[in-house]
């Protein structure tokens, strides 16, 4: 019981002296109404109870500024462990204004690690196998955060320091192939700027670079999704009330052509009896251990895709996907991975199999209500017309009848990496036609400007 009292106890006092939550004293006191500031928390907390019962109330605070994903217990033990670390390997470092990039390029770019000193290297490595928080590192060294230890008081012009972060974050980030600017745009409208609030965003934006831009470019990582892909039986009708007709609100399922694809579309009827739809693309995935991934793809993402706009909150999300492990589950519990503002943290699915319950979302569909699609704008037809694949060049079925898109392997740097197989052909949106590299993330206009830019020709046969 003595060690309990005492772990809280000192975490009290290090949430206080480091601000670590509430920038001054005086939010802390407010938040507690108590006053901690000349009483002091061994004085103010008196019985083990009126430590814990403190200690739990900043953990549910923390919990709730952070959409549950920081636990303050597992942040003071991996702060301490930074600091110490810090103190020891890299507080007497030269040139420590290049510490804080050199750090990312060696943790989230191994392919330039060349690029930092060998001895940093050294450093970096011995961190990463002890489990040192990168987070908590980079932002020590950046003085975002005071030693473990330390009593230096109210931070001055804190959100100067919250900024320079962000600037390092974009300028490490910038030259990814995914946008993940939003997120770092998220971060710097943080209405109060504290340093739990730094370490959640800090984290939140690497942790949406590591997942999206670490691998080795766009081709490569979609090769790798689709072998992950996993064909499980979605088809049908889900809600999230337990299967009843509880409210007016279900999910639809239907198979893609690709196994492991789907299209999840989201009905909701409205008071006026407007049943409103909006299709999502969805991809079951299982990693090497088993575990089951949905990404969800929001109908807008394509249009951003197609007008090279950059990616936003809305445009995606990844999901854990808790299921009986059935190849034709009747529950599924989505646990959404990464920070979102848009997208729902938990969808709890039941699939739905009361005949009388089927019947009404058909009734809702085909009959009694007036049916509108959202975004119909979005709506688009991809086929896949990769016809032949030879050593200089990719043919591509045109729209017209016995015409084929002649495509120079070198007029991109990643069309040499195309094969056979592959999403490459024909993409149809709002009557405009695309050629569309579905593994790069590329489509070109099929006019004739932009064909000519990368050397495309509308050919008769194949040479």
């Amino acid at each position: 019981m003595k060690d309990n009292i005492n772990i809280y106890e000192s975490w009290l006092i290090t949430i206080a002296n480091t601000r670590l939550i509430f920038n001054r004293m005086e939010e802390m006191e407010e938040f507690f109404d108590a006053s901690i500031h000349g009483n002091g928390v061994k004085r103010m907390f008196t019985k083990p109870q009126q430590m814990r019962s403190a200690f739990r109330d900043l953990t549910i605070e923390v919990l709730e500024q952070t959409e549950g994903c920081v636990v303050l217990e597992n942040i003071l033990m991996d702060y301490k462990q930074a600091w110490t670390f810090y103190k020891e390997n890299l507080a007497r470092r030269s040139n420590p204004e290049t510490l804080p990039m050199d750090l990312l390029i060696y943790c989230y770019s191994p392919n330039m690690r060349t690029t930092v000193a060998k001895k940093r290297q050294e450093i970096f490595e011995r961190a990463v196998d002890e489990g040192v928080s990168t987070v908590l590192l980079l932002l020590i060294m950046m003085k975002a955060l005071p030693g473990y230890d330390s009593r230096e008081g109210d931070p001055e012009d804190f959100a100067v320091t919250y900024e320079k972060v962000m600037q390092l974050l974009a300028e490490f980030t910038g030259s990814s192939s995914f946008d993940i600017l939003p997120a770092i745009s998220r971060a710097r409208e943080e209405a109060h700027k504290t340093r739990m609030k730094l370490i959640y965003h800090t984290a939140n934006i690497l942790s949406v670079y590591d997942a999206f831009v670490r691998k080795n470019g766009l081709y490569e990582q979609s090769a790798t999704m689709k072998k992950s892909l996993v064909d499980m039986d979605l088809d049908g009708y889900w809600n999230e009330c337990g299967g009843a007709l509880l409210n007016s609100q279900f999910w639809h399922f239907q198979r893609a052509e690709m196994p492991g694809t789907y299209f999840a579309t989201y009905w909701e009827k409205d008071a006026e009896n407007n049943l409103k739809g909006t299709r999502y693309a969805a991809f079951f995935l299982e990693n090497d251990q088993g575990e089951h991934t949905l990404y969800m793809v929001h109908p807008e993402n394509m249009k951003h895709r197609v007008e090279n706009k950059p990616l936003s909150d809305i445009d995606h999300a990844w999901y854990v996907a808790e299921t009986d492990k059935q190849p034709r589950p009747d529950k599924m519990k989505l646990n959404r991975m990464l920070n979102s503002s848009v997208w729902h943290r938990v969808i709890d699915l039941t699939r739905v199999t009361d005949d009388n319950v089927l019947k009404t979302y058909e009734l809702w569909q085909n009959k009694t209500c007036n049916v509108v699609k959202l975004y119909p704008e979005c709506e688009y037809l991809l086929e896949c017309t990769l016809y032949a694949v030879t050593q200089t060049h990719l043919y591509i079925r045109s729209e017209r009848e016995d015409e084929f898109y002649k495509v120079p392997r070198d007029a991109h740097k990643g069309f040499g990496n195309i094969q056979m197989g592959d999403m490459v052909g024909l993409l149809t949106m709002g009557g405009k036609v695309y050629l569309a590299f579905e593994e790069l993330s590329l489509y070109i206009p099929t006019t004739a400007s932009q064909l000519q830019k990368y050397g495309i020709e509308r050919v008769k046969q194949i040479e």
